[in-house]
């Protein structure tokens, strides 16, 4: 691990509902991370797992889980005062600047950016963000960005809430009318990301993303996260979008468990 890193065992304190099949866990534990940084969490007896930080406080940290297999289920489960091993931070985090932000957010990557938005605001700026799921109760974290008062737009793809539509799409428009936005952050679905980054280009706009990559060993040693030669563990998971519009995977390609280059999914 890294200097900066550590390897605590985390009792959980206390568990949120975030949206639906999505959790927010809070361990006891302090932790000096950058928005966008990444915890390595093993869950005794299942599997160790990359994890977003949602939640950066100074005596517990906060990680959203959305319940999609084995390991994530098992991490949703979890009941008050069990513990499971927690080491990092990892990676390259967000580079938090700018007067007039815009967010982009789809899914559960809506994670990463809560502590950039906190940042951000507590920083005088004026953030907005575009937060996009499938229908309304898959929003995640939308109520603790208001919270923080943040100026939210919501984007469904059954409309079910706000804009018709997805979230690079809304994105697309909202840059299209007024507005003095001076750069973009986004996490979420890579093909999503591969709009954002575009759009935004279109726009000679800075910004930056969270790239999601299968991690098994989150300090570089392992490679199943690389991409196009570099390691998104070390060298991200926050690329700035000239980065990433220089890497020929990006948007395409991801390898699987065995290493093996795949088309990408989503």
């Amino acid at each position: 691990m890294g200097s900066d890193s550590v390897c605590l065992t985390g009792t959980l304190c206390r568990k949120k509902h975030s949206a639906e099949l999505c959790s927010t866990l809070f361990f006891r534990g302090a932790m000096q991370a950058t928005p966008g940084q990444f915890v390595m969490v093993w869950i005794p007896g299942v599997d160790e797992i990359p994890m977003s930080l949602s939640h950066i406080g100074a005596d517990e940290i906060g990680i959203t889980v959305k319940s999609v297999g084995e390991a994530t289920d098992a991490l949703c489960s979890l009941e008050k005062g069990e513990r499971v091993r927690i080491r990092g931070p990892f990676g390259r985090g967000f580079a938090p600047k700018g007067r007039s932000p815009l967010m982009v957010a789809g899914g559960v990557g809506s994670a990463p950016l809560l502590p950039l938005a906190a940042a951000l605001a507590r920083k005088g700026a004026k953030v907005t963000l575009i937060i996009g799921a499938k229908s309304k109760g898959e929003l995640v974290l939308i109520d603790e960005f208001r919270d923080l008062g943040i100026e939210v737009m919501a984007a469904s793809d059954d409309g079910s809430i706000g804009f018709h539509g997805t979230a690079s799409e809304l994105l697309a428009e909202t840059l299209g009318g007024i507005g003095n936005y001076d750069s973009v952050y986004a996490c979420g679905p890579e093909r999503m990301l591969e709009s954002v980054v575009k759009i935004a280009g279109r726009r000679d706009m800075w910004g930056q993303a969270a790239l999601e990559r299968l991690m098994k060993c989150g300090i570089g040693l392992c490679g199943s996260c690389a991409i196009d030669g570099r390691l998104v563990c070390k060298d991200g998971p926050v690329f700035d979008f000239s980065e990433l519009k220089a890497l020929k995977d990006f948007g395409s390609a991801k390898r699987d468990s065995a290493g093996r280059a795949r088309p990408l999914t989503n």
